[in-house]
């Protein structure tokens, strides 16, 4: 269970950013659309359908049914081409049929039988009059509202209103006869007021039964009549803003999509993990140790002996020295599967750290195509390893002639690359370079050999058969595991001469920079058209080629004041010819005499 903690709390650590990113930039795109949209403001206007439970004491079950299921298609009806065409047509809107549709929403509440309209708009006394229009063209459009002709409707309910005065005038006189009659004495007169008050009856009653038959019209209990039961009013406040939601629902989004990701390339990735000490081997190949990652100003970390670095390659040196304690290695290759994974920064600090135990060492820089380690330590690359095979000088005992070079470290000496040959595979299979190795381990304790990698030009292999053991430098995060196989087959396969493949040395450093391999760099002689042009100024890339240093080495050897040079303008470098001969006059005397 700690494991899997510690694998999320890694993930977590790794892709924070992105989780980060994934949150905010939906967010705020998010937000920024949501506060370009004007405020809303809705009105609601509200409709009866059929005979409201308010007028009918004995309201039928099956009737409120029925108005339900009405209700239910008005609502439909009301988004519908004729409605909303005739609401244009009416209010004049600059819109079409479609977009007014698009407003218009409806609620139905089905224990009411009542049907709201709402009608959304920027402007709010639009909204009202929107919503009024579309209930009064619905109710005019209902068969049995009585909205199919108004004004007979007008016309019933002033009917009634005279029939109801009427009657109430009638009803006066009769009432005044009836009192009379007890005044009167003669027969005769008393028969004709009886006979009047019938008539008065008569005519009461024929009033009372028109007015009936008018009002059953005029009140249209059919459950398919429609009333306006609530107007719409002008909206004070608009709608509440979904802002925060939207945003938050975007940032959720985005962490999820974010996550998805990462656990694809989680899942895809099938490069190194380091996870600590534990770990003793990698692909059936031994853990020889691991070295940090620190930045390049700090390459060679030797002003603190216990620095990350330096512990990290002593743990390499101390297992290579328990592999052969007896009879320990003396000529080692530091090679890696591909390019940029730091097998010179390791082999420079293993050289350091072996040097500090008091052991006399040589650095070679057999990497001839992409030479890096005279910039480790500082030194120019005029002549080296591709001098000596190409020239084969011997001195007086018969030696070879090694121009050596002493470093900042005691016991410690760096025989570059040298001028990059046309073709370095040749060089390498000469029998000089085995007599050289030969002549350097008999005077030397321990003899470090950088190489250009595995899957890569045949350089490193043909130097793994003529070394005591090989060790392969790969970068945790960078450095595939099927890279390692084939760098690991390669070389066990490499013709039928034996291989020593010692380990693994896993490096978390990220140097910049990457190999290139091409048949049209140019040789000693092309790289050194540096010259001082009768005396005068170099500029910083002739001195560069000139030293055999990349222009930002010779930058800093200008800053630093050992390279003479004075600055144009404060945009360019000026370098003086005669200084940057003695320069290289110092860089001679340096030579280790071996």
């Amino acid at each position: 269970m700690n494991k899997q903690v510690a694998q999320y709390v890694r993930l977590l650590g790794k892709w924070w950013w992105l989780f980060v990113i994934s949150v905010i930039i939906p967010a705020v795109i998010s937000y920024y659309f949501t506060a370009q949209q004007p405020a809303l403001y809705q009105a609601k206007a509200t409709i009866m359908v059929g005979a409201s439970i308010f007028q009918d004491p004995n309201p039928d079950q099956t009737a409120i049914r029925l108005g339900n299921t009405l209700a239910a298609a008005y609502a439909e009806l009301l988004r519908q081409g004729p409605v909303v065409e005739a609401v244009i047509e009416r209010l004049g809107l600059e819109r079409t049929p479609e977009q007014l549709a698009a407003q218009i929403g409806t609620g139905f509440y089905s224990g009411a039988q009542l049907l709201e309209i709402q009608v959304t708009d920027t402007n709010p006394e639009a909204a009202a009059l929107i919503a009024n229009a579309l209930a009064d063209e619905l109710i005019r459009r209902s068969p049995a509202s009585g909205g199919s002709d108004p004004e007979q409707q007008e016309f019933i309910r002033r009917q009634l209103e005279e029939l109801e005065a009427k009657v109430g005038n009638v009803g006066g006189q009769i009432e005044e006869l009836t009192a009379s009659l007890s005044e009167l004495t003669s027969a005769a007169e008393i028969q004709d007021v009886q006979d009047r008050i019938a008539a008065l009856e008569e005519v009461k009653s024929t009033y009372q039964s028109t007015y009936a038959d008018l009002f059953n019209s005029y009140r249209a209990e059919s459950p398919n009549a429609l009333a306006l039961f609530e107007p719409a009013v002008t909206p004070q406040w608009p709608i509440p803003s979904k802002a925060k939601l939207i945003v938050a629902v975007a940032g959720a989004a985005g962490l999820v999509l974010a996550l998805g990701a990462i656990l694809l390339i989680e899942f895809l990735d099938t490069s190194l993990r380091w996870e600590g000490d534990g770990v003793q081997s990698v692909l059936g190949l031994p853990v020889l140790g691991a070295v940090p990652q620190v930045s390049r100003k700090n390459a060679l970390s030797s002003d603190n002996p216990l620095s990350p670095v330096a512990e990290g390659v002593r743990a390499v040196r101390a297992s290579v020295f328990l592999m052969r304690p007896d009879q320990p290695y003396k000529v080692l290759l530091l090679t890696s599967p591909g390019a940029s994974e730091g097998k010179s920064f390791v082999i420079a600090n293993l050289a350091v750290v072996l040097a500090a135990a008091g052991n006399r060492v040589i650095v070679v820089d057999a990497d001839m195509r992409r030479p890096s380690l005279h910039e480790l330590f500082d030194r120019p690359n005029v002549t080296g390893l591709a001098d000596v095979l190409s020239d084969h000088k011997v001195d007086d005992e018969g030696l070879l002639s090694v121009p050596l070079l002493e470093t900042d470290f005691d016991n410690l000496y760096l025989l570059p690359a040298g001028r990059p040959p046309a073709d370095p595979a040749t060089l390498l299979t000469s029998p000089r370079l085995f007599a050289l190795l030969d002549s350097l381990g008999s005077q030397m304790d321990m003899v470090l050999i950088d190489s250009p990698p595995v899957l890569g030009p045949p350089d490193a292999m043909i130097l793994a058969t003529l070394v005591e053991g090989t060790v392969l430098v790969v970068s945790a995060g960078v450095t595939r595991r099927e890279t390692i196989q084939q760098a690991k087959e390669r070389l066990l396969g490499f013709d039928q001469r034996e291989v020593n493949l010692l380990g693994l040395t896993v490096n978390r450093a990220k140097l910049d920079g990457s190999y290139h391999y091409s048949s049209d760099q140019e040789g000693g002689e092309q790289k050194q058209k540096g010259t001082s042009r009768d005396g005068a100024w170099l500029t910083l890339g002739e001195a560069a080629a000139r030293l055999g240093v990349s222009k930002d080495q010779a930058r800093r050897w200008c800053k630093s004041g050992r390279l003479p040079a004075t600055k144009k303008w404060q945009l360019w470098w000026r370098i003086d010819p005669g200084g940057l001969e003695r320069m290289l006059e110092d860089t001679w005397e340096l030579k280790a005499k071996v």
